[in-house]
Order: C-alpha cells, then sequence, then structure tokens
C-alpha cells in the first residue's frame, strides 16, 4: 500500500473511476457517501473506496483532497472543507478537479486557507480512467503542483500548466466548450428537424453529405440527457469564461438551455448503467419534442 491517502469528494461516475484505478495503484482511498444516491454508493464501493463517517473524517485522513463534482456546488464544497482545514488545522492539498471557470477557480483558490492547504486548480479532460485505461488527463496549475503528479501514469497523465491559478480550469473550459457545446448544438439541430417533420430528409442528406456528423449525432444526443443536469452548470461556466475574454457568451447559454431540456426527457431518469441501449435516434427525438411542452 502506498503511504498517500487521496480523499475524493464526491465520487460519482469520474470520481469512482479515478478511485477504482488509484487503488489498483496502491493508493488508499476514502470518501463520505453520507446523503449520495444509492448507484454513487454502489459504484464507490464497487471500486474499493473506503466509505468514511463525516468529511472532516476524510480531511483527517487524507494527504491529497479532489474535488470531483457539478460546477455549480465547487464553491460551496470548498467553503465546507475549508472550515475543517482551520477547525483541524492540518496540511493538506486540495485539487479543484471540476469544471469551473478560471474566475470560479480563482474564488475557490480565495476561499481555501493558504496557511494550512496547497490550492491546485486542475481540469479533467477524457473519460474516467477505468474507460480510459489510465490514459485520463489532468491538466493542474497553481504555486506548487508537485503533490499531485504523485499519480502521473498512476490513473492520470498529468499536464502541468505553470504557476497561474485559472489556467487549468481555463483549458477544461475551451475543450468542453468544443466537445459538449457541439453535442448541444446536434440536439438543438435535430430536435428542430423533428419538429418540423424533417427528420428523415435531413437523415438522408446527412447520410449523403455529412455522415460523419449522422454518426457523432447518433451516438450521443440519446445519450446526453444522462449527464445534461451537470452539463448545464458547465456551459453557464463556460459561457462567463467566453465573456470575460471578450467573446459571446451566447453560444454556450443557449448550450445551457439545449442541456435542461434534456434533462426534462424521460432518459434523464436512466443512468449510464441502465439506459436503453436499443433505443433510437428518432425515439430519443420523440422525447426532446415532448419535453419542449413542459
Amino acid at each position: 500500500m502506498n503511504n498517500i491517502t487521496i480523499g475524493i469528494l464526491m465520487p460519482g461516475d469520474m470520481g469512482h473511476g479515478c478511485g477504482k484505478v488509484f487503488i489498483d495503484n496502491n493508493f488508499k482511498v476514502v470518501s463520505c457517501l453520507n446523503g449520495r444516491s444509492d448507484r454513487t454508493q454502489k459504484l464507490a464501493r464497487s471500486a474499493g473506496i473506503i466509505n468514511l463517517p463525516n468529511i472532516e473524517n476524510v480531511i483527517q485522513t487524507a494527504d491529497i483532497i479532489l474535488s470531483i463534482l457539478p460546477p455549480e456546488s465547487a464553491l460551496k464544497q470548498s467553503k465546507i472543507v475549508n472550515d475543517i482545514i482551520l477547525k483541524v488545522k492540518k496540511n493538506i492539498t486540495y485539487v479543484d478537479c471540476n469544471a469551473v471557470s478560471p474566475k470560479t477557480a480563482k474564488l475557490i483558490d480565495d476561499s481555501i486557507s493558504s496557511e494550512f492547504c496547497n490550492f491546485i486548480d486542475a481540469g479533467i479532460i477524457g473519460l474516467n480512467p477505468i474507460v480510459e485505461n489510465g490514459n485520463t488527463r489532468l491538466y493542474v496549475s497553481g504555486p506548487n503542483t508537485n503533490p499531485i503528479k504523485v499519480l502521473h501514469d498512476k490513473g492520470f497523465i498529468i499536464k502541468d500548466l505553470g504557476k497561474e491559478i485559472g489556467k487549468a480550469s481555463a483549458m477544461k473550459m475551451v475543450y468542453a466548450s468544443a466537445t459538449k457545446g457541439t453535442f448541444a448544438l446536434h440536439a438543438a439541430v435535430l430536435t428542430a428537424a423533428h419538429k418540423l417533420n424533417l427528420s428523415s430528409n435531413y437523415f438522408e442528406e446527412l447520410e449523403y453529405s455529412k455522415p460523419d456528423m449522422l454518426k457523432a449525432m447518433q451516438r450521443m444526443v440519446p445519450r446526453i440527457p444522462l449527464d445534461a443536469a451537470r452539463w448545464e452548470g458547465e456551459m453557464l461556466e463556460i459561457a462567463e469564461t467566453f465573456s470575460d475574454a471578450g467573446l459571446t457568451p451566447k453560444f454556450h447559454e443557449g448550450s445551457a438551455e439545449i442541456m435542461s431540456l434534456a434533462n426534462k426527457t424521460s432518459i434523464a431518469k436512466e443512468t449510464r448503467e441502465t439506459v436503453d441501449v436499443n433505443r433510437t435516434l428518432i425515439q430519443a427525438l420523440d422525447m426532446y419534442v415532448e419535453a419542449l411542452k413542459k
């Protein structure tokens, strides 16, 4: 067993995958699953993550904390952690791996006690390390990123972007603006075509002129609702990033609205484990159009 203990807050799909690969590389991994869904608790148990009674126990036990949760909860989580750090007076490294704007990353940094806590700004790119076979990229930045490099080639590929807080988050925002932003655009286009009774004609044209685009649409649009609840917040963080860079935020404000629509479909009640893999694109689009009425 490695002498370093990793705490993960909170181990959903990405977090449990990280935990499993870290454990396979002889790290001890802990978390607190109080109030988490049955699915999350099952994923964490299957990964071998040790469930501790509360977050204070996680902080007292861990050397490095990875925060992996929906972006709108990231700042609130860091403030909770900071209160505990100040209470127990423990030196610890806190790595914010959430999909937040550089501005939010700096607010999180400001919320953490520099006296006891080494803050690392981070952005995860790729699927969870189980799926990526340990090749998930973790972009990091901050004054002292050395502690997290213990995970290089042991679950993550660590890519250091320097000492500036917000740089790693910016990388995540730019990357996701194209990937998930494109997913949202595809969903909007197909829903419009379906609502206008043009689906078969549009598919025929795409099959002829843009077959790769059609394949991407068929692959992702029916699955967007599985993650839409957390991707909506991510789109808003991207919109803020673009606005701060002097670019229009409207692309991704619109993408957030499409994620909200996807989250209203009945598909959103499913999970990656229970999703109907035999559902056709047309059936999914029926659900998107129905969600427009809600």
